[in-house]
C-alpha cells in the first residue's frame, strides 16, 4: 500500500472509531433493525433510500478501494447476486472512500453489476459502527440485521450463502 493510500487507512478508521465511541444511536446489531441511510449511487443516477430494498433479502457491504479482502470479496458477492433473483435478494455496497476516483477505479478492475452507494464522509459507516474493512450484514425482508459478518476469508462465501438461502425460503 502507498503511503497515502495508508494515510487515508489509518485517518478512516480514526474517523469511525471516534464517533462511534459516543455514539448515541444505536450500533448496527443482529435482532435489531437496520440504520436507515440515503446516500447517491456511485453513478450519480440517483440517492437510494434503505427502505428502498424492503422486501427484498438484503446484504449490505461496506468496503473501500484500498481494502485487500474487498478485492476478493466483492467477486464472489457478485456471483452471489447472479444466483439468486433481484426480486428475492439484493446486494447494497456501500463505499467509504474519501475520494469516489479511487472506487470507481477500483470498480473497473473489480466490476459488479449490484447497486454502489458512495459514503465518503463517513457517516453512515459511523451509525453502523463500522470497526474492520469489509463489514457485512444481512438483513431480513423487513429491514432486521439477522447476521453480521466482520472481514473477509473467500471460505466465507459458503456460510454467507447458506444463511441467505435461509432467509429466502
Amino acid at each position: 500500500m502507498h503511503k497515502i493510500g495508508t494515510i487515508r487507512a489509518r485517518l478512516f478508521l480514526l474517523a469511525i472509531a471516534l464517533p462511534a465511541c459516543f455514539a448515541l444511536a444505536q450500533a448496527a446489531q443482529p435482532g435489531e433493525a437496520a440504520p436507515g441511510f440515503q446516500l447517491p449511487q456511485i453513478d450519480g443516477s440517483a440517492r437510494l433510500d434503505l427502505q428502498e430494498f424492503r422486501g427484498r433479502v438484503t446484504y449490505v457491504d461496506f468496503w473501500a478501494s484500498w481494502c485487500g479482502p474487498c478485492r476478493q470479496s466483492m467477486p464472489l458477492y457478485e456471483s452471489l447476486q447472479a444466483e439468486f433473483s433481484r426480486e428475492d435478494f439484493a446486494i447494497v455496497a456501500i463505499n467509504v472512500d474519501e475520494f469516489q476516483a479511487d472506487a470507481e477505479q477500483f470498480l473497473a478492475a473489480h466490476p459488479v453489476s449490484y447497486t454502489v452507494l458512495m459514503d465518503p464522509s463517513g457517516d453512515t459507516a459511523s451509525r453502523w459502527q463500522i470497526k474492520v474493512m469489509p463489514s457485512s450484514f444481512l438483513l431480513d425482508d423487513k429491514g432486521k440485521i439477522i447476521k453480521a459478518y466482520a472481514g473477509f476469508e473467500p471460505e466465507h462465501i459458503e456460510t454467507i450463502r447458506h444463511d441467505i438461502q435461509t432467509l429466502i425460503n
